[in-house]
């Protein structure tokens, strides 16, 4: 992983932010915006294994977001939670999932959005209500299109 990478930026500034070192975290936070054009916010939880492809182009994310395992996100994604920060209603990815390129998931007002284990949403979707486990979702908005194969 390169020195400077939007992961590893991003995994500082939430290591700042989880010993209370606020403004050391916004300070890296902003560094990644201006190096790779992004916003990932400190307060996130996010899994190992994260890959966000492009060197993270334009993600935009709220800081109500949980991110699973293995999870891989393209460039220009938007995942915006209507929610305030610290609040119980989070845009959880659940492990393994993938979203496509310049892709907007929005929670409704107040409520929890889930994309289920190892579901995919293809590029260019606007998403708007949770994706149950393995399954593919496309479109605009959003619609099953099918289903992801489960390995034994």
């Amino acid at each position: 992983m390169r020195l400077h990478s939007p992961e590893l930026l991003w995994q500082w500034s939430r290591d700042l932010q989880h010993r209370g070192w606020r403004l050391p975290a916004r300070v890296v936070k902003t560094l990644n915006f201006f190096l790779h054009k992004c916003l990932l916010p400190a307060e996130a939880e996010v899994g190992e294994g994260l890959i966000l492809e492009h060197y993270a182009l334009g993600i935009v994310m709220h800081p109500q977001v949980r991110i699973g395992k293995g999870c891989r996100i393209y460039h220009h994604v938007t995942l915006a939670a209507e929610t305030w920060i610290g609040s119980p209603h989070f845009i959880t990815l659940e492990d393994d999932v993938t979203i496509g390129a310049h892709s907007i998931v929005v929670a409704r007002p107040n409520t929890p959005l889930t994309i289920g284990k190892k579901s995919v949403l293809g590029a260019g979707s606007v998403l708007t209500k949770s994706i149950p486990p393995f399954e593919i979702w496309a479109g605009n908005p959003a619609r099953k299109i099918g289903d992801v194969e489960q390995s034994s």
